[in-house]
């Protein structure tokens, strides 16, 4: 009973945290001011009332749209809520739990010389939170404006590196530094050749640093294995949704929800996804 209501906390915290990643996405997106009053709608300039701000209950609740004008309520809302909520109880089931269940509530936080493994998973719970709302800022921008800005992107990279040097993340700094620049390098190269051969920019410079970022928290193979399953996916949920659009061929798709996807997999399932395309 006590680890199901510590889960429920946790799930309610990350619901809210996604909600406010969403304030903090839509206004950088647009750049506006970041440190304002409460949110309002977009269309009509209402204050949003507390209770039409509850994570995903509040969508529902009002179908979708705007109490006041009844504009339309974009679903990137409570998607990025609902995909922060379920990320962190991953993260919360394959790192903190076992910690929590391990180790008595006296020894939970007090870390010594020697770290335990569970330890040692409470940092990786805390180093992969930050990675992941990274990336969720990078794919909420990206949904909203086709922007990944660079506070979610390179500005992380010090930060994998440091932890990679501190133990926090279960890669070396070498691995993390390789991760970042293969990361940047690799797309960067694919870029080069596709503007050679069609004399068009293929790949924004913002998906090359987030690839960068993404190589400094799970190093190159983690690099390699988000590139494939990012693209992979890219293709055919990109060709699906150029089809039921009739949209044409040269429509700008957002690439950082893929190459971020990729990444989260990647975290959750390395072991399993490293057998299947390394061996």
């Amino acid at each position: 009973m006590e680890l199901f209501l510590v889960v429920l906390f946790i799930i309610a915290c990350a619901l809210c945290w996604g909600s406010f990643l969403n304030v903090v996405a839509y206004r950088i997106s647009f750049d506006k001011p970041l440190l304002t009053k409460r949110s309002k709608c977009q269309s009509c300039s209402q204050t949003i009332i507390w209770y039409d701000n509850i994570p995903i209950i509040s969508w529902f609740t009002l179908k979708g749209k705007c109490r006041h004008c009844k504009s339309p309520i974009s679903m990137i809302y409570p998607f990025v809520e609902f995909l922060t909520a379920a990320v962190i109880a991953g993260l919360c089931v394959k790192f903190f739990l076992p910690a929590y269940r391990a180790l008595s509530i006296g020894t939970l936080f007090t870390f010594t010389n020697t770290l335990s493994t569970q330890h040692y998973n409470l940092l990786y719970f805390f180093a992969y939170t930050i990675f992941f709302t990274a990336l969720i800022l990078a794919i909420t921008t990206d949904l909203f404006a086709l922007v990944i800005a660079q506070i979610f992107t390179l500005w992380l990279i010090p930060i994998g590196l440091v932890f990679s040097y501190l133990n926090i993340l279960p890669i070396n700094l070498f691995e993390s530094i390789t991760g970042a620049l293969l990361g940047y390098g690799v797309l960067w190269l694919i870029n080069v050749i596709f503007k050679t051969i069609t004399k068009k920019e293929g790949i924004g410079i913002g998906d090359m640093e987030l690839l960068a970022m993404i190589g400094a928290f799970i190093g190159p193979v983690g690099v390699w294995i988000s590139l494939i399953l990012g693209t992979t996916a890219g293709l055919f949920i990109g060709s699906g949704y150029l089809l039921i659009t009739h949209k044409n061929k040269n429509t700008r798709i957002p690439f950082a929800p893929f190459l971020a996807g990729g990444a989260i997999a990647f975290v959750f399932f390395k072991s399993a996804l490293v057998m299947f395309f390394l061996y």
